[in-house]
């Protein structure tokens, strides 16, 4: 198949109508060049199905005559001379529990688009030698579905003088990665957004747009955020929730010592006032609690002496089981009065 013979259809490579507008066009060649950056799709095949993006996006809205003047660069552009308005990013930022209470200032990595430094956001460059069309391949001419046509790449000429910038592949932009010191005051929630602006996506005029970053917590193996309240369940010595006594409690920003009182040991739940998250700012005034649900553990390993001590504790307390076991004293009665 000859080049004049090969069919080129620049509004099926963008997928839009052939009477679509100029609007319509633009919009279309802006969402597959995002999809098929090389810089953004890992595909092998991506930077040639970018080229084909462009060269139809230049044939539907280039000027023939504009190539040789090398004016061919405005193609690119959202508007004829008109201010682009640059687009806002939207991103997560992930904080430690305790980042999140007490406020902290964070490393964020902003992967962000950027004018191409080699061609300054034209997409191409020129060229020293002129070079064949990469479109008609030096016929002038490509086949579409209207017929034969002279090639609107280079005005039927058969050769360039203004090449795709190979730094960007064409597109104008380049994707660059910035780290920026993220401050986020004490008490901010999850789902709670900051607004930072000029730290968007950035325009070939040096507009910048706006980072929305919403807030979200790491897993964490010890601690559920419930509103402002912390939950926590902690395994304690059976011995230590009979006794009672001190008792030093796990809290997201250190342990905390406490007076047990001695009580019940099956589900037991200690509501700290004010322990918990930080209202916004870190006020105390608004701040949750923490609720910690004590888990009795049970003694293990025991020697002959440890077993003979809590043997003749039990033998103490069997002696009078209605008042220390009434539990287990009243099953027993229960069982007895059933067999009589």
């Amino acid at each position: 198949m000859t080049v004049s013979e090969r069919l080129f259809d620049p509004h099926g490579i963008l997928e839009v109508a052939e009477d679509a507008d100029l609007a319509t066009i633009r919009r279309a060649f802006r969402r597959l060049a995002m999809r098929w950056h090389p810089d953004r799709n890992p595909d092998p095949d991506a930077a040639a199905r970018f080229r084909e993006i462009r060269a139809a996006f230049d044939w539907l809205t280039g000027d023939p005559a504009v190539d040789e003047a090398g004016d061919a660069d405005d193609a690119f552009d959202d508007g004829a001379g008109a201010a682009q308005a640059a687009a806002d990013r939207y991103d997560e930022l992930e904080l430690e529990l305790a980042e999140a209470m007490l406020g902290c200032d964070k490393p964020f990595v902003i992967r962000r688009q950027r004018p191409c430094d080699v061609c300054d956001g034209s997409g191409s460059v020129a060229l020293t030698h002129t070079r064949l069309c990469a479109v008609c391949h030096g016929s002038g001419k490509v086949r579409t579905t209207h017929g034969l046509e002279k090639c609107h790449i280079c005005g039927g000429r058969g050769y360039v003088q203004r090449a795709e910038c190979e730094r960007c592949a064409g597109s104008g932009e380049i994707v660059a990665d910035r780290t920026v010191n993220i401050h986020v005051g004490a008490g901010m929630l999850p789902g709670e957004v900051l607004r930072l602006k000029g730290l968007g996506h950035e325009t070939a005029s040096g507009a910048t747009g706006t980072l929305f970053l919403t807030i979200r917590l790491a897993e964490d193996g010890l601690f559920r955020l419930a509103g402002r309240d912390i939950l926590v369940t902690q395994p304690v010595s059976v011995l230590r929730l009979i006794a009672g006594g001190r008792l030093s409690i796990a809290a997201p920003l250190g342990p905390m010592l406490i007076d047990l009182e001695p009580g019940q040991v099956a589900g037991r739940e200690m509501r700290l006032s004010g322990k918990g998250y930080p209202g916004r700012g870190g006020s105390l005034d608004d701040a949750g609690d923490l609720v910690v649900t004590l888990e009795a553990s049970l003694p293990a390993a025991l020697d002959d002496a440890q077993r003979r001590t809590l043997s003749r504790l039990e033998d103490q307390l069997q002696r009078d089981r209605a008042g220390h076991f009434p539990a287990l004293d009243a099953w027993w009665q229960a069982y007895l009065a059933s067999r009589r």
